[in-house]
């Protein structure tokens, strides 16, 4: 380059410096354009996702076309069942992390994956929470478009290469802006990606998050309307004395939020005992018994907004609901709740919460009504009642707190919210309740309020353990040759592969010492007809205490570890001694 180039090049540079300082962004300002990025599309994904429930609710509920098919109404209550199935199908076979409540699921990617989640989990979620709650499935929206949010947000970070020590932001950014996009409650959306998903707080996470929310809120906003997420009922404490009144109503929401938690969880314990019964059919059953129980009590099916707004809005309510109407309704909607997602139904619970809320404070409010005709108005103690079962159910009472008072834009819910709440969860506190998300967590070796439990088998997955470079058979190879591999080398038992390496079956020394008791031709006898072929397997991501159990409940010693992708490629092996020398080194 001639020296008038160079000159001409200094100058342009220096004109242009302002230029290059732009594209040339520092991380900061980076990760806030991503931040950026991550809400507008969890607002969209949200706004998708509406209407992807809309859409399927239109079509099999809706009076119209579709119902000349049917004979009368009846086969409403085969529509949840057909729901679970294709969602079932959806997640078996494509995601199966999209199974369950959503935020128990987000936060796990976040503490123990790193924030990393597979973008698929965007489509999955979507279309299966969509087919669950559209055909009449007793689920809520907002644990799914959390999780949903939380994909979007690995995905782009994913996607741009963000550093790993920014991925778990990234990921609960765009939960918070999808919990934003659905409430309309970026301030909830903050409080809650914080005080729940990451439990940590620095400045450049709560700075990404609150980008992240404002962006999907306004989203939400351009594209749904600007209101609210529920009506406001008259509001008020007309005496002090009345502050007693929302005490009691704090002392009854502990046990029954517990009574939800506890019916959600056996349920979810019931079904994975039953082996029988393939994984995708599972949601079908409980979608049909939901579907038995919505021909006696119809309200109890779906997410249950139209509902809460009706108690919330009493004179516009046609149907003046009795005490035991609302009673039958809230043993309804927790029996419905835990029979679509305790089967593998995908949906998830805070609505279903805000609902047995609504119905518990409304049931207070006509009983304290009665004693005391002067106190406020019934719809008060309804909406106070959805911040207290929320509070336990998700362990987050800062967040309930937040995010009724934002819902509802009504300051006047402050203080008997915060009196009641705290009441409530002092109360579930003394009871060792840890919530839907912390039951649901702590299988998996995660506690809510603390991070990793210390217990070696609650902490340690399976990846940490196992084997990686494991000694294999053939399904073709004779048993006398594996007879000899046997007493040449230090192990008993094999995972067995065939000829496209696809794991098949376990063989080991007992399975050998039959076949020679039962005078097999061991020269000539294959493996493949001695093997076990319904061994138990686990995913990399299994805590130890999940690989014990199996261990335990199929009588084996050792058990083979598969990629959640292809469940017939094995990556590696864990034995009892794995085990137990994992559990003495960090014990």
């Amino acid at each position: 380059m001639g020296f008038r180039a160079k000159r001409r090049f200094a100058r342009l540079r220096q004109s242009g410096s302002s230029f290059f300082n732009l594209i040339t962004l520092s991380e900061e300002r980076t990760l806030m354009m991503l931040a950026v990025i991550v809400g507008l599309s969890s607002g969209i994904a949200a706004f998708v996702f509406k209407h992807m429930i809309d859409g399927v609710h239109h079509f099999c509920c809706q009076e119209g076309p579709s119902a000349n098919f049917f004979l009368g109404q009846w086969y409403r209550i085969f529509l949840p069942a057909i729901g679970g199935l294709l969602g079932g199908l959806l997640i078996y076979y494509f995601a199966k992390e999209a199974k369950g409540h959503g935020v128990p699921e987000a936060i796990y990617t976040i503490r123990r994956r790193g924030g990393r989640g597979r973008p698929r989990v965007v489509l999955i979620k979507s279309i299966a929470s969509a087919l669950t709650i559209g055909t009449g499935g007793s689920a809520g929206t907002e644990g799914p478009i959390i999780q949903i949010g939380s994909a979007v947000g690995s995905a782009v970070g994913q996607g741009f290469r963000v550093s790993p020590r920014y991925m778990k932001t990234m990921a609960a950014a765009g939960a918070a802006g999808g919990m934003a996009a659905v409430f309309n409650a970026p301030i909830a959306a903050v409080i809650f990606a914080m005080e729940v998903l990451l439990r940590e707080f620095t400045t450049q996470a709560f700075s990404m998050v609150v980008f992240s929310s404002v962006i999907a809120s306004i989203t939400s906003h351009i594209l749904l309307g600007d209101n609210t997420f529920l009506p406001t009922p008259s509001f008020g404490i007309h005496h002090p004395a009345e502050l007693g009144l929302y005490f009691l109503l704090g002392i009854i929401a502990a046990p029954l939020a517990s009574g939800f938690a506890v019916t959600l969880h056996w349920f979810e314990e019931q079904a994975e005992k039953i082996k029988n019964i393939p994984d995708p059919m599972k949601p079908m059953i409980g979608g049909f018994i939901v579907g038995i129980i919505g021909l006696f009590l119809p309200r109890v099916m779906g997410a249950g907004y139209f509902e809460v707004t009706a108690i919330l809005s009493p004179d516009k309510d046609p149907l003046q609901w009795g005490m035991l109407t609302l009673i039958l309704l809230i043993g309804g909607k927790i029996i419905a709740t835990s029979l679509t997602l305790g089967s593998g139904g995908s949906g998830g619970i805070l609505m279903p919460s805000l609902f047995i809320g609504a119905m518990m404070g409304s049931v207070f409010g006509k009983f304290a009504h009665t004693i005391f005709p002067n106190i406020g108005p019934t719809g008060a103690y309804a909406l106070v009642g959805m911040g207290l079962i929320f509070s336990v159910v998700a362990n987050a009472p800062v967040t309930a707190i937040v995010m009724m008072f934002e819902i509802t834009q009504d300051y006047r819910i402050i203080l008997p919210l915060m009196f009641s709440v705290t009441i409530t969860m002092l109360m579930a506190k003394q009871m060792k309740e840890i919530g839907i998300y912390g039951r649901v967590l702590l299988k998996r070796g995660l506690h809510l309020e603390g991070g990793t439990v210390h217990d070696p088998v609650m902490s340690l997955t399976a990846a940490e353990v196992m084997v990686k470079n494991v000694e294999i058979v053939w399904q073709n190879m004779t048993v006398g040759k594996l007879t000899q591999v046997i007493e040449e080398g230090h192990h008993t038992g094999f995972p067995v592969v065939n000829a496209q390496g696809e794991l098949t079956g376990m063989v080991t020394y007992i399975e050998v010492h039959k076949a020679s008791q039962d005078h097999l031709d061991i020269k000539n006898t294959l493996i493949d007809h001695i093997m076990r072929r319904d061994i138990p397997t686990v995913f990399p991501e299994d805590v130890l205490i999940e690989v014990a159990r199996k261990m335990q409940e199929n009588h084996t010693d050792r058990i083979a570890v598969v990629e959640v992708e292809n469940p017939k490629r094995l990556i590696g092996l864990i034995t009892r001694a794995n085990i137990m020398s994992a559990y003495q080194k960090e014990a």
